[in-house]
């Protein structure tokens, strides 16, 4: 069997693919409908033989999903992926932030310093923020 330790591995269908010298940018959506954009290499493209509508998992490492609040963000993430806070555990190091987003769990790992400036509570509505750089695609 095997497994990850990437907390966010979320199912989903290539819904584009759009191939450029050097990398791809993949689109998924998972089955709530949430889009995923990831940026691999062109040859990771072609060695997984990826091509629309086919069955894969975005990746996503939990001290990879960023957290924003308010609105009108001008930022440069491809993956700007409205949610509410469902849950926060609060650790000795870190906490651990779970956004819902259409029914699509994202897992942050965040400081405490963070929770305490952002003044981020349990259904509070918020942003998950992931360069398409950081999106990991199994197939």
């Amino acid at each position: 069997m095997n497994m990850l330790s990437a907390r966010n591995q979320l199912p989903g269908t290539i819904k584009s693919i759009s191939r450029g010298e050097v990398t791809a940018e993949i689109i998924i959506v998972t089955s709530t409908g949430v889009e995923i954009s990831s940026i691999i290499t062109l040859g990771s493209c072609v060695r997984m033989n990826l091509q629309p509508e086919d069955n894969v998992v975005a990746v996503v490492k939990s001290s990879d999903v960023i957290i924003a609040t308010g609105d009108n963000l001008s930022i440069s993430c491809r993956n700007n992926i409205p949610g509410t806070i469902k849950k926060i555990i609060s650790g000795s190091v870190s906490n651990e932030i779970t956004i819902d987003s259409q029914g699509t769990e994202l897992i942050s790992i965040i400081t405490h310093s963070s929770v305490d400036r952002l003044k981020l509570t349990e259904n509070m509505k918020v942003s998950a923020l992931i360069k398409a750089s950081n999106v990991i695609i199994m197939k």
